[in-house]
């Protein structure tokens, strides 16, 4: 399940795989580091979406080291538009997660991470970003299921800049649960 990347030799070697339980605490030690606490995943809902299907989770190591992760939720449409409107938060959809392969699929980004003390952080984004890209927008996951479209609201700049740049439109902006604006994005893949 986990691969290798083929990067040129000057770059560190990586994999990209699915999250299981043992992944868990090292994933919400990076949240702390990085997220404000009312973006911080609860325990108990990153391992339910764990073993609910690993694939909610991809992350990126280099020798069994967490250097990043991608959290994608496969939802309705209703329940999809709601989170990106801000109309409900995201622990509350957490309640309707469907299957990938369910009629009509549309994946919410619940988060994109990486150890950005690491000097190869940018590494480590485009390795997730084309895995990501890959598995659920154009690749093998894509035959299996009826994806419709992708999005995510962004918390910061870094994941603003990321979202744009990988040609996702801006949806419109709400207030988040820190009473800041979020700004909400958007891809169709059909």
């Amino acid at each position: 399940m986990w691969g290798e990347n083929s990067m040129q030799n000057d770059e560190p070697a990586f994999t990209i795989g699915c999250a299981g339980l043992e992944d868990v605490p090292a994933m919400l030690n990076f949240e702390k580091r990085y997220f404000d606490t009312c973006w911080q995943s609860k325990p108990k809902i990153m391992s339910r979406l764990i073993q609910k299907d690993p694939m909610m989770f991809r992350l990126c190591k280099v020798k069994k080291q967490l250097k990043g992760y991608y959290g994608i939720i496969p939802l309705s449409y209703d329940v999809w538009r709601k989170v990106l409107k801000g109309q409900i938060n995201e622990d509350e959809a957490m309640a309707y997660v469907q299957p990938f392969v369910a009629p009509e699929t549309y994946l919410y980004i619940y988060s994109v991470i990486v150890d950005l003390a690491d000097p190869k952080h940018k590494v480590y984004t485009r390795a997730l970003v084309h895995d990501l890209t890959r598995q659920y927008i154009l690749g093998l996951n894509r035959k299996k299921a009826d994806i419709r479209a992708v999005g995510a609201f962004t918390v910061s700049e870094g994941g603003r800049r990321l979202v744009e740049r990988s040609n996702f439109i801006y949806n419109g902006s709400f207030r988040g649960k820190n009473g800041k604006y979020v700004r909400s994005y958007v891809r169709k893949t059909q």
